[in-house]
């Protein structure tokens, strides 16, 4: 319930986020009627989601989650670098003609894949930070984005194991500790 009640909480910020932007007042009295279709809408996907994942494993779904993330972030810091470079702090951006290499589009999918017209690829830019005109300074971002992450991520694991058999090594030394207590105990008795 609280969770249904949170998401509709935030979409009624969301709306009169959006409101307040209009000048004409007249939008506010239309406002009662999106927040409870907000409020009800949550709370129906919250009790569907938790129905539908309830005999799903946690661990699946933490994964999926924690790889969506990645992906979202590497297109968060490829879009960053982007915005560098329009503001001129990797070369010069504008005009094109006087880019170093390093600005130059590697390849043009503008035609096909625009992320600006096509619905689908406008999604994909906002979500994983899709370019349909990418650079070398953008796709060298995105490449040591996802080897800090498996290094850190390998590091991390690494760390987990290592733990892990530290932990287990300490349990079995303490229950052989308990064994022969137990047993010295039997002899004196």
């Amino acid at each position: 319930f609280t969770t249904g009640l949170r998401e509709g909480m935030e979409s009624i910020v969301f709306l009169i986020g959006v409101i307040s932007d209009f000048k004409d007042p007249s939008y506010v009295s239309s406002l009662p009627i999106p927040i409870i279709v907000a409020l009800v809408l949550s709370r129906i996907c919250g009790c569907i989601f938790f129905q539908g994942t309830k005999k799903m494993r946690v661990e699946h779904f933490m994964r999926f989650c924690s790889v969506l993330l990645l992906f979202i972030a590497a297109g968060f810091f490829s879009s960053s670098m982007h915005k560098w470079q329009e503001l001129d702090v990797v070369g010069t951006w504008s005009p094109a003609r006087e880019r170093p290499w390093l600005n130059q589009e590697v390849f043009d999918a503008s035609e096909c894949c625009s992320d600006k017209t096509n619905r689908f690829f406008v999604l994909m830019r906002a979500l994983l930070g899709y370019q349909d005109q990418p650079t070398p300074f953008e796709l060298f971002a995105y490449l040591f984005y996802w080897l800090a992450a498996v290094a850190v991520g390998f590091v991390m694991v690494r760390r987990a194991k290592m733990a892990i058999a530290a932990r287990l090594e300490f349990l079995r030394k303490a229950a052989a500790e308990t064994t022969a207590d137990e047993e010295d105990t039997k002899i004196q008795a």
